[in-house]
């Protein structure tokens, strides 16, 4: 295992040996603690344990090498490939994320109502399935190598594509469509896994170059903005949590006019984001007005942060680095256990619901191109969110927290990036 060892008794960032990759940073402390609960559909969460003092922890960031290819996977997990662009927690342990996908598999994905695939669902309403959430359950399995569940959930997600060649987005717990048309968030995502999918096994290159065309087709405007769904009808109002560019880039290998969506990503990420805090809505116009679908930082937009610093870590992107360096300013004037579950995106009033892992994971993921800057925030976080997502048993787990828990675990160990 590689350690990472403290610096002095001051936070600090050492560069691991080999492949130039960057190494964790170093705290001081590390308190723990559970948190509440939330989902994308804005349900307030429970309010959860406040966290206690912890111990400093032994083994830490996973192996020096990845390992070869085995089982007929070409990238075994843990593949912990450190970024040189971004600083990671000391904490940061490859068997906490293992033992939070076995309990994702355990507690949220299953062949019931599946059909002859398999599902993700959301048990905390009436287990019926959202194809966001059949698209993170693909990138998981894509990471950690479980080509069985990867398969079951694209078998899932092409029995029901809508007459566009996207899936519909809602699904009740007995395979019965609730919810037609495409969410666009939940498309790029299982596109994303496809083409990792193609390097993990091979054999994808076909369904990953089909997708990203059809999102091409129906899920971007003719100025090249991305829309949130694939009905024609949402042509005024933009949802930045769905911006990925990072995805977009890889996305560029069938299609150069990706990169323009590269850009009009990053010029409207700014439009709609507060100058100060950095903080987007939920929703806002393509000018970067208010919309009525929703104008607080609230459990759509708190995965922002996180789909911006993929950019950031994977490729050094400043457009990113410079957003990021706002929102890590905010929250880490937070403090890890002050974090609310919403906040106007000048920061005030915040929400009811405090220890909630969809909103601490991501805020920590914004601190990680800061290198050593916010060490110590991203070390608690990432603490807090370990102890819940392993678990699976407080009252902060459900779909979303889980997902976004393990999402959170992935990209903080190093777990998650480009093949």
């Amino acid at each position: 295992m590689r350690a990472c060892s403290y610096l002095f008794a001051a936070t600090a960032l050492v560069i691991a040996a080999g492949g130039g990759a960057a190494g964790c940073a170093s705290p001081s402390n590390n308190p723990t603690g559970s948190g509440g609960s939330g989902d994308s559909s804005g349900t307030a969460g429970t309010t959860g344990t406040a966290g206690t003092g912890g111990t400093t922890p032994t083994t830490t960031c996973g192996p020096q090498t990845p390992p070869a290819p085995a089982g007929g996977a070409n990238f075994p997990f843990p593949q912990h490939r450190l970024s040189s662009f971004c600083g990671y927690p000391m904490n940061c342990n490859d068997a906490d994320v293992m033992t939070s996908w076995n309990t994702y598999k355990t507690k949220m994905i299953t062949a019931g109502g599946a059909g002859s695939g398999l599902r993700v669902q959301r048990i905390e309403n009436g287990n019926d399935t959202v194809s966001e959430g059949i698209a993170y359950g693909m990138v998981f399995a894509v990471y950690m190598g479980d080509k069985t569940t990867f398969d079951g959930l694209w078998t899932y997600a092409k029995a029901h594509f809508d007459s566009k060649g996207l899936m519909n987005w809602h699904i009740d717990a007995n395979g019965g469509t609730v919810g037609q048309g495409a969410a666009t968030d939940a498309d790029e995502d299982m596109a994303f896994a496809l083409m990792m999918a193609d390097k993990q096994w091979g054999g994808y290159a076909s369904d990953a170059s089909s997708l990203v065309g059809k999102i091409l087709a129906s899920e971007v405007s003719s100025s090249n903005i991305l829309l949130p769904d694939d009905s024609g009808n949402m042509t005024t109002d933009i949802n930045p949590s769905y911006f990925a560019p990072a995805y977009y880039k890889l996305f560029q290998t069938y299609n150069s006019r990706w990169s323009m969506v590269v850009d009009q990503s990053y010029v409207k990420l700014n439009a709609c984001a507060n100058g100060t805090t950095g903080l987007v809505p939920d929703w806002c116009t393509q000018s970067g007005g208010t919309s009525s679908r929703g104008s607080r930082y609230y459990y759509d937009a708190t995965r922002t942060p996180f789909r911006i610093a993929q950019d950031a870590c994977w490729n050094n992107e400043p457009r990113a680095v410079q957003y990021l360096a706002k929102v890590a300013a905010f929250f880490n004037g937070l403090g890890p256990t002050n974090i609310k579950d919403g906040y106007n995106t000048d920061g005030t009033n915040a929400g009811t619901n405090a220890a909630v892992m969809s909103f601490e994971g991501p805020a920590a993921a914004s601190t990680m191109p800061s290198g050593t800057t916010y060490a110590n925030f991203m070390f608690q976080v990432y603490a807090r969110v370990a102890v819940t997502v392993k678990g699976g048993t407080s009252s902060a787990y459900n779909y979303y927290n889980g997902s976004w828990g393990l999402m959170t675990l992935m990209l903080m160990t190093g777990n998650m990036t480009p093949f």
